[in-house]
């Protein structure tokens, strides 16, 4: 694991128990989740049928739900997934994490 995503490791480690809400801007599309932070995880490349679930990840474990102009809607599992596969920019603040990789732009930040 890299320098960068120990700190972002790290980061999310000390808002366990927190709710934080993750920004995700992938191919011109803004996803927005908040998650009951329970606790991370990091997975080594995983061989898979479907290219785009293929790839070193952080698991964030914890109940949620996507937001959007209709409301809220659960999360399928108690899990968010953060692709970290090319992490090129990463920035740490004592409240909000940014970074960029492959295939998206990431900003969290506690909201509790």
């Amino acid at each position: 694991m890299s320098e960068s995503l120990n700190s972002i490791t790290e980061w999310l480690d000390k808002h366990i128990q927190k709710t934080i809400l993750i920004r995700k801007e992938e191919q011109g599309d803004l996803d927005e989740t908040r998650v009951m932070l329970e606790g991370t995880e990091y997975k080594e490349r995983v061989p898979s049928i479907d290219d785009y679930a293929e790839g070193n990840s952080l698991i964030l474990h914890g109940s949620g739900s996507v937001l959007n102009k209709m409301g809220d809607f659960p999360l399928p599992t108690n899990s968010f997934q953060i692709y970290v596969d090319g992490l090129t920019e990463c920035h740490i603040e004592e409240q909000h994490v940014s970074m960029k990789t492959d295939r998206a732009k990431y900003e969290i930040s506690e909201i509790s």
